[in-house]
């Protein structure tokens, strides 16, 4: 191709490399949108379900069905749920950080009158004096209590390695990493409801927490900031590589 006394033929190799290349930073680029765009559903039903009234969890529960597909037609709505405290048999959620420190969430299982236990979120606690070797004992309230949150579906990794979790049954309360439903319920005796309620932030008979740190630390608009350097990033190597193959005819 020649242009105004210059000449532009880059080889063949340098070709594929730039449409690879240029592919790559762009479908980087398409993910941060995406992502963005998520954050910005999700932020949108945050507030659109803060304005709702609280419902009664139980009654929630027993609308939809009673499998382990996640139940997404809860999720982030506010609840109330009222049943016995089951203290004894708590899960700490590992490698859980709060604030650069390293800890665990405590879920605290709440039986219904129906016998359904349904985890709560009470927050985050630091590991205790001996390490992971001893894990904390946080305390619980006792008795009946009602209390109220967020619905949310089971944390999962960024990356499950391996297969089926084995059925960890060893002391009180149990340290779990990421768990499925499957290796939750396995715990208990009773049916286990196949989310979390996270509870509200003003309750004192919780930990440290704050449900939408995330969201604050990474925004929509950070999202779309890194997907236009990526976009950015394309036809700057688009360019180079125009100028590195643009030659003057001789």
């Amino acid at each position: 191709m020649r242009v105004r006394g210059y000449r532009f033929a880059p080889p063949v190799w340098g070709v594929l490399v730039l449409l690879v290349v240029a592919g790559a930073l762009c479908t980087l680029g398409v993910w941060q949108m995406q992502r963005g765009e998520t954050k910005a559903a999700i932020l949108a039903q945050h507030q659109a379900a803060g304005k709702a009234e609280v419902r009664p969890l139980a009654a929630a529960l027993s609308d939809v069905a009673t499998d382990d597909v996640q139940r997404e037609s809860l999720y982030d709505h506010r609840y109330r749920v009222a049943g016995r405290v089951d203290g004894a048999h708590q899960i700490l959620f590992d490698n859980q950080v709060f604030d650069g420190r390293i800890g665990y969430r405590v879920w605290t299982p709440l039986v219904l009158d129906n016998d359904m236990r349904v985890l709560v979120d009470r927050g985050w606690v630091p590991l205790g004096p001996g390490g992971r070797a001893s894990p904390p004992d946080p305390g619980a309230p006792e008795g009946r209590v009602e209390m109220t949150g967020r619905w949310r579906s089971l944390p999962q990794p960024g990356l499950r390695l391996g297969g089926e979790h084995a059925c960890e049954q060893q002391g009180w309360p149990r340290v779990l990493n990421f768990p499925e439903v499957a290796q939750v319920r396995c715990q208990y005796a009773s049916p286990v409801a196949n989310g979390l309620l996270l509870l509200d932030e003003n309750d004192s008979r919780g930990f440290a927490r704050d449900w939408q740190a995330q969201l604050k630390r990474m925004p929509p608009v950070r999202h779309y900031g890194y997907a236009l350097q990526w976009f950015a990033m394309a036809i700057a190597v688009a360019v180079i590589f125009v100028v590195v193959n643009l030659k003057p005819n001789r």
